[in-house]
């Protein structure tokens, strides 16, 4: 008997598991003041995961089994990793407002709107795969993202840390 292994990463296969669940949406609510944890949320309401602040600039995503942590890197680039694996790297450009985001080979140009509080991400090819929006108070957000492709919902998560974040730090800055 021959098997045969499917070539992509069990890490990669649980955000795509996560993705089909969610059918192309999520949203998020802030809980706390000092140091807020997002609770996700399906479509439906339900929550499914947590994104907590951690130490040193890291983030920790827990969805049922899959764990993932979003944290600064020396080179002031942002890494996701789910176990040992990098599912998505994000590089700033000149500004904090647009980010080049990688996943595997893929590319994506991500747009971040503090104003309006939005973000957007199009893939390479031109399509818009992850659109973001918050309200006023930087409590509530919602995620919308294309489920066929594998990096949209690890995109989506990210975008949400990073928008939050620089709206917390617009907030502290402006008080």
């Amino acid at each position: 008997m021959i098997l045969l292994m499917d070539d992509r990463s069990e890490s990669l296969t649980a955000w795509e598991d996560l993705a089909s669940t969610l059918g192309g949406s999520f949203a998020a609510r802030a809980r706390g003041v000092v140091t807020p944890e997002l609770i996700l949320l399906t479509p439906a309401g339900e929550p499914f995961g947590r994104l907590t602040a951690g130490e040193a600039g890291r983030t920790h995503l827990q969805a049922g089994d899959l764990a993932a942590w979003i944290e600064p890197r020396a080179d002031a680039t942002y890494g996701m990793t789910t176990g040992d694996e990098n599912i998505l790297t994000a590089e700033p450009t000149d500004s904090p407002a647009f980010l080049m985001l990688r996943s595997g080979e893929r590319r994506y140009e991500a747009r971040i709107s503090l104003l309006r509080n939005r973000a957007t991400a199009t893939a390479s090819v031109g399509n818009e795969t992850v659109r973001l929006s918050g309200g006023l108070t930087n409590r509530r957000y919602r995620a919308t993202f294309d489920p066929r492709d594998p990096a949209s919902l690890p995109i989506a998560v990210f975008l949400l840390h990073h928008t939050v974040t620089l709206r917390s730090k617009a907030y502290r800055t402006g008080s």
